[in-house]
């Protein structure tokens, strides 16, 4: 029963923070949808700091574990594919109001999600180097300069206001991962 309250407490939780953000959202408000009392939720969780660190570890966990079931194989580039459209759809599902608090009101969270993030990136950077050894991918490439280089551009999406222009973040992220494989793969295939 404990892990099961725990979760429900996640769950309502990521739901109110992806709808009103982390700064929108009280204990008051995640027992209230709940049904339960503060009191049973300080049973789980010190605050509701332990509650979005606890959100999205979960995320995280998601995440890595896509990454985590990469591998090279016979065919890098599809892998490479393969796991970015994962990783997409699982981040995606954080609301751009959450993300943002994220940012700017728990900045070890953020710390870590940045700290996750450059590690699974290097396992991209490890299936472009064996594309390379394939003839795969364009041996005139720096496998690590170009997998920063999309992180960054990945990151700055984030921040981005492409809705602004009427471009979801998902069409611009699909967008970018086609022109950063495009890039990337050897002229002769």
């Amino acid at each position: 029963m404990e892990d099961f309250n725990r979760q429900r407490i996640l769950e309502v939780a990521y739901e109110l923070f992806n709808t009103r953000g982390y700064k929108g959202v009280t204990i008051s408000d995640i027992a209230e949808k709940l049904g339960m009392s503060k009191k049973t939720i300080y049973q789980y969780f010190s605050g509701k700091e332990e509650i979005a660190s606890s959100v999205i570890d979960e995320v995280m966990g998601r995440v890595s574990a896509k990454f985590d079931r990469m591998e090279p194989g016979s065919d890098p580039i599809a892998n490479i594919r393969s796991t970015f459209d994962q990783v997409k759809a699982e981040v995606s599902r954080i609301s751009p109001l959450f993300q943002d608090d994220i940012r700017k009101l728990l900045p070890q969270v953020h710390q870590r999600l940045r700290e996750m993030r450059a590690e699974k990136f290097a396992k991209i950077e490890d299936c472009i180097r064996v594309a390379q050894q394939m003839g795969q991918v364009k041996t005139s490439i720096d496998a690590h300069v170009v997998t920063i280089v999309f992180l960054e551009a990945m990151q700055g999406f984030s921040r981005s206001e492409a809705e602004r222009h009427g471009i979801s973040k998902l069409q611009a992220v699909d967008v970018l991962i086609d022109i950063f494989l495009a890039g990337i793969v050897n002229d002769i295939l």
